[in-house]
């Protein structure tokens, strides 16, 4: 679908980091965008994407100013790291609800207003092929985006509505900063969830710029021809590995190198 056709496009996550380029892409391909964001302002409406309620009524708004809405973008995220064992459960439930809730809840009511030729895109992670220890709840939360975008795929394919999800790796974004992190181990764990943690902030220098990579992102958005994108040449690498390694020997790998 050309990107010269005018969209009505709802992108979540609207305020920084990849919804934000996102949305100025579509603008200045000249497509009308409305983001959502619990901080967002006019012409963005705030809304918390965790809320049924609160989302239903944004897009049922949207939906009866323009008519219909071609386009959803479920980018609205954050992430969470600690000891699984000891994280507290009501952190691990905001993070689902954030993660994977949130997300379905913005296409789920958004596919009510989406005709053939429609487009829902959920923007989840490279950490949704494989575990990573002390992100454990991250990357179940992003795993369940992409069930329920391959389910959405199937069931929506014949009805001319295209469903993918993108997987990006790390983009310098202020995603790392704002992540809440555990670092208390524990007799069992003792320092090892800081010191991973420490690890994977301290490669920020080598993370994906965010406008070259989000500009992949936005291609994808526009092609949307397949149920799955990964972004980034080593995520793609890895996801590979993945496929091919005995299970045992991958996750022995990944738990030496985080």
């Amino acid at each position: 679908m050309s990107s010269k056709q005018h969209k009505i496009v709802i992108i979540t996550g609207c305020t920084s980091g990849i919804g934000a380029i996102l949305c100025r892409l579509y603008r200045n391909d000249g497509h009308t965008v409305i983001g959502m964001a619990r901080s967002a302002v006019a012409p963005d409406i705030a809304v918390d994407v965790t809320d049924y309620d609160e989302v239903r009524n944004a897009v049922k708004s949207i939906a009866e100013e323009y008519g219909k809405i071609d386009t959803v973008i479920a980018n609205a995220g954050g992430g969470l790291s600690g000891a699984t064992e000891l994280l507290p459960i009501a952190e691990v439930e905001k993070q689902i609800a954030l993660n994977f809730t949130g997300a379905l809840n913005v296409v789920q009511t958004s596919l009510e207003f989406m005709e053939r030729g429609g487009n829902a895109v959920f923007i989840s992670s490279a950490c949704a092929l494989f575990a990573l220890p002390y992100r454990a709840t991250y990357c179940a939360s992003k795993a369940a985006v992409n069930m329920a975008a391959f389910g959405l795929y199937m069931e929506l394919k014949s009805h001319g509505i295209r469903v993918s999800s993108i997987c990006p790796g790390d983009i310098k974004t202020s995603f790392t900063a704002n992540r809440i992190k555990y670092a208390d181990g524990g007799k069992r764990y003792g320092d090892a969830p800081k010191l991973s943690a420490q690890k994977i902030d301290g490669r920020e220098y080598k993370r994906m710029n965010a406008e070259r990579a989000t500009k992949k992102i936005y291609k994808y958005c526009l092609k949307s021809k397949k149920p799955l994108y990964i972004v980034g040449i080593k995520y793609k690498a890895l996801n590979f590995l993945r496929h091919v390694l005995p299970q045992k020997l991958f996750l022995d790998i990944t738990a030496r190198l985080f």
